[in-house]
């Protein structure tokens, strides 16, 4: 598994892993079970791994801020949970990425959004396996899981993400890229 090259403003740059001590400031996996929104069939061994995925998703976006980044569901879910809980949120992603990172959750109900959208979920997925020598969504290639969403891409879409944005804590910039 490939290491993620250290980001200036990233101070944890090694892969996640199940053995290693979490990336995050909160325990999202017990956090997960008192959670009404989040998937109640979801066993622990897809809760960890989700959290595993989720943290390794943070790290790529740390290596460019400015690339959009689009989440698998599970990926989503946690990051969801993890906003939830604001005061960690705001802790990791300042120490992850120099400010917030912003979600825009609604990119994709709107039809002609898709093939932007795809074309960012085709890119991610590349820096994914590049970054981690595996797919980013099991059993399909980039291009397949790009145009095989597990829902519906023209009602609210899961890995619709169409910026990415690390605003500054206190300095006001922030650095905004749609695709």
């Amino acid at each position: 598994m490939n290491a993620i090259a250290e980001n200036p403003r990233t101070r944890h740059v090694e892969t996640p892993d199940h053995a290693a001590p979490s990336l995050l400031s909160v325990d999202l996996v017990e956090r997960s079970y008192r959670a009404s929104s989040f998937p109640a069939d979801w066993s622990r061994e897809q809760r960890e791994r989700a959290l595993r995925r989720y943290e390794r998703f943070l790290l790529l976006v740390a290596r460019d801020v400015d690339a959009p980044a689009t989440p698998t569901r599970d990926i989503d879910e946690m990051w969801h949970l993890h906003m939830l809980h604001p005061v960690a949120y705001q802790r990791d992603c300042a120490r992850l990425f120099g400010g917030t990172l912003d979600h825009d959750g609604g990119f994709g109900n709107d039809p002609a959004e898709l093939p932007v959208l795809q074309g960012a979920f085709r890119a991610f997925a590349r820096r994914w396996r590049e970054a981690y020598d595996e797919p980013y969504v099991e059993g399909m290639s980039d291009d397949e899981a790009a145009t095989n969403c597990w829902h519906d891409c023209t009602g609210r879409c899961w890995h619709a993400c169409k910026s990415v944005s690390a605003s500054k804590n206190d300095a006001g910039a922030s650095a905004t890229t749609s695709p």
